[in-house]
């Protein structure tokens, strides 16, 4: 298991982090929001640990950042402990929130939960709008229309259902559609160009959606 730390607190958080190692929790670590926002983008975390207060901006701008290209479960440990910052958080998809002082065993806890949760296994079914997916039967409608998909395109569908709303990266589609084989631009935009045609045909909505530089999304709404 492995996380991201982000703690402006250097004491504090080398102390985390050894104890955290202790539990066989591996540790990335940030200070500022600009080096965590360098380190988590492109990484894949089991859980990603944000204090609000940080020395070049707050981790709630972090967070609202990280939804765009991460699916890693995000839990505040600060010392703020108002409510209108909690309800802040949870907004922008935390999970959990600590205040400090707090006991570095409960901490523990709470990160293997979100762990086993994040790395569990997705729903047997699938449903975003109109679009309906078993997964168990590899079974696929849109309305009224069933959808004959590719192996290829099967594969893509289901990785992006693992990670939807949010995008996958291109590296990860390769390698997890064409594994060891060799890739071109041509291929990937093909794929990707069949699969959606499938799934919005006619009037249906667009529901694969690029994000520059960080992928491509299985969701209802567009990027803006």
């Amino acid at each position: 298991m492995i996380i991201l730390l982000v703690e402006d607190d250097t004491l504090l958080a080398a102390q985390t982090i050894d104890f955290l190692n202790a539990e066989n929790i591996e540790v990335d670590y940030a200070s500022s929001l600009t080096q965590a926002k360098g380190i988590a983008n492109g990484s894949h975390y089991d859980a990603i640990i944000l204090d609000i207060n940080l020395p070049d901006g707050t981790g709630l701008e972090l967070a609202s950042t990280l939804q765009e290209y991460s699916q890693a479960p995000i839990l505040f440990l600060t010392a703020r402990t108002e409510l209108e910052d909690k309800l802040k958080a949870f907004s922008l998809g935390a999970l959990d929130y600590i205040t400090k002082p707090f006991a570095l065993e409960e901490l523990a806890v709470r990160i293997k939960l979100l762990a086993q949760k994040h790395n569990t296994k997705p729903n047997k079914t699938f449903e975003l709008g109109s679009l309906f997916v078993d997964l168990d039967a590899k079974f696929v409608k849109r309305a009224d229309r069933t959808l004959i998909l590719s192996p290829q395109q099967w594969c893509l569908l289901t990785l992006l259902i693992q990670h939807s709303p949010n995008p996958v990266t291109k590296d990860t589609i390769i390698a997890t559609v064409w594994p060891e084989q060799d890739v071109n631009n041509n291929m990937y935009k093909s794929l990707i160009t069949r699969l959606r045609s499938n799934i919005s045909h006619n009037n249906d909505s667009e529901l694969l959606h690029t994000l520059k530089k960080h992928g491509l999304a299985l969701k209802e709404q567009p990027y803006e």
